[in-house]
């Protein structure tokens, strides 16, 4: 049994010839309509709402950290064409900066507004989201805020909190 020997420019040969047929059904393009600087088209938060929604919508299987930022922290109109995010952290802000770009165009596009700015704002008050209860007493606190009937019944039946 003999060895078989190879080439590089045979073995480059083979890996160089990559497979060109494919059908035009499976590539989809994305056609961006060009954003016309004269569009000056009003909105509503309703209309903004529904625009975002639809962006989001097209990170849900791609990009889910970025779908459940977008989803979560929904602009809100302010004035007639400045839109302004509010995050939790740095963190979201980084994510939402590498995006920013494509999001303000389709933005634009679908709104019908070329002058509309998008802004990032991290609030870190308690009072800009729901609380958020990690440990078991901070949870407790939380509930016995809906439900105050949680302590009594804590202190009747002498329960202790692990």
């Amino acid at each position: 049994m003999g060895l078989k020997s190879f080439s590089l420019k045979n073995l480059a040969q083979k890996v160089q010839v990559p497979s060109t047929s494919t059908k035009s059904s499976d590539k989809v393009e994305v056609v961006e309509e060009p954003i016309d600087m004269s569009w000056n088209e009003s909105f509503s938060q309703e209309g903004l709402d529904e625009s975002w929604r639809k962006y989001s919508m097209t990170f849900q299987q791609s990009n889910p950290r970025l779908y459940s930022i977008l989803d979560n922290h929904k602009p809100v109109l302010v004035g007639e064409k400045k839109l302004l995010i509010k995050l939790r952290n740095k963190i979201q802000e980084t994510e939402l900066l590498k995006e920013k770009s494509a999001m303000s165009g389709y933005l634009k596009r679908s709104l019908k507004n070329a002058r509309l700015t998008l802004e990032f704002e991290i609030s870190l008050g308690e009072q800009d989201g729901p609380k958020k209860a990690f440990t078991v007493v901070d949870k407790f606190k939380l509930m016995a805020e809906k439900n105050p009937d949680l302590i009594k019944f804590k202190q009747e039946f002498g329960l202790d909190l692990e």
